[in-house]
């Protein structure tokens, strides 16, 4: 019987395998994989950096652990957007025309945006939109400057590439959760007791801020306070706040919490009520800016078909918790502050600005072609005097 010689299949040579795995072709490889994972990942980010990232910052700079917090998450977070024009520079770096400069550093800002605004649901406000720009340009320089130099800019990629993924995978640190757990299930117990409407808002503010004095020991009130705001977010605010801080706690049953909401109000509304303690808690787990984009996404989803409409008073509630996380947790003297002025009794007009004049249930068509959209004029004018009235209650101060 004949044996049937079948072609032999040529296997590439290790040459031809190193052309095809050239650099340019890992880094394009790379910046589309990356590009997919900041688009998807759900952002905010638990916290924004990581408890080394924090303390390193702190001890090198000398700063407090929220200033600390504050910064190493933005290092952090620029590392990841960064990364994109370093990954752009080395997957254009086989074009060594004049225009390969000029399409790093225009269109690194423009992935960035781009990716951002994916994520978002809706383009960044103001000044994350300056720090996205400004952080791709100089990752994008950096890549253009190293671009011949294989070995630096290889360290390059792996130290910010590193960094950044490191930094995303942060959740809650232990002391946090625990402190939250145990003032959540001390705010709960207490509950039962407090009357509806208003006055059950501000009572349970009252307990859950007492207990956060009782546990500051007389120096570090800050971790006390954020446990106190993250305990209220997820009893009054939503469940789903302990998704972004990585760690859930335990509480019973949901319908306990579902009943509490339904009888606590803020400004006579339960639906201020919710935004307060959310915008609130994202201000403790991210900051202050993230949180707002978060609300600011949420009412641009209301204002599409089906929804309740865009609403600056939402806006209002939104700002004023986020106001109270940020007084609360600045500093351990701001942290004191807030526990004494909280202990000494607060009135809503104390808490909630004025909301006289703030229009809501806007569908998006009426948004874009009145307000200008986001962006317009006329819906700057509305959320700087939410400002103004906000600035002007110095409740915390």
């Amino acid at each position: 019987m004949s044996t049937v010689q079948l072609p032999s299949i040529p296997r590439p040579s290790s040459a031809e395998w190193r052309g095809r795995l050239s650099w340019p072709a890992i880094a394009a490889l790379a910046l589309v994989l990356w590009l997919g994972m900041l688009c998807v990942l759900p952002d905010p980010r638990p916290l924004g950096a990581p408890e080394w990232a924090v303390g390193l910052v702190g001890r090198l700079a000398g700063l407090s652990e929220p200033a600390a917090r504050f910064a190493a998450t933005g290092l952090l977070r620029g590392a990841g957007v960064g990364f994109i024009g370093v990954l752009l520079a080395g997957a254009l770096s086989s074009w060594r025309s004049w225009p390969a400069p000029v399409a790093v550093l225009a269109g690194a800002p423009l992935l960035a945006v781009a990716a951002k605004r994916i994520n978002f649901g809706t383009l960044p406000i103001w000044p994350q939109l300056v720090f996205i720009v400004v952080v791709a340009f100089l990752g994008g320089l950096a890549g253009l400057v190293l671009r011949r130099h294989w070995g630096a800019l290889a360290a390059l990629v792996a130290v910010t590439g590193g960094l950044a993924a490191w930094g995303a995978g942060t959740r809650a640190p232990a002391d946090l959760h625990a402190a939250w757990q145990e003032t959540a299930s001390h705010v709960l117990a207490a509950a039962a007791e407090v009357p509806d409407g208003d006055e059950g808002f501000l009572r349970l503010l009252e307990i859950a801020f007492a207990y956060a004095a009782d546990n500051s020991h007389g120096t570090d009130a800050v971790l006390p306070n954020q446990a106190a705001i993250l305990a209220l977010g997820k009893l009054l605010g939503d469940d789903n706040v302990a998704r972004v801080g990585g760690r859930d706690i335990e509480l019973g049953e949901r319908a306990e919490r579902d009943r509490l909401r339904e009888r606590i109000r803020l400004g006579g509304r339960g639906d201020l009520s919710r935004h307060f303690w959310v915008s609130a808690a994202l201000a403790v787990l991210t900051d202050e800016q993230r949180s707002l984009v978060v609300g600011l996404s949420k009412e641009l989803m209301d204002s599409t078909p089906g929804g309740s409409g865009f609403s600056f008073v939402d806006m209002a509630a939104n700002k004023a918790g986020i106001r109270l996380a940020v007084a609360a947790t600045r500093d351990v003297a701001a942290a004191h502050r807030v526990q004494d002025r909280l202990a000494s009794g607060v009135a809503v007009a104390d808490i909630l600005p004025e909301l006289t004049g703030l229009p809501e249930g806007i569908p998006r068509g009426e948004l874009q072609a009145r307000f200008g959209g986001l962006g317009g004029a006329e819906t700057q004018r509305l959320l700087e005097e939410i400002n103004r009235r906000i600035a002007a209650l110095g409740s915390y101060e």
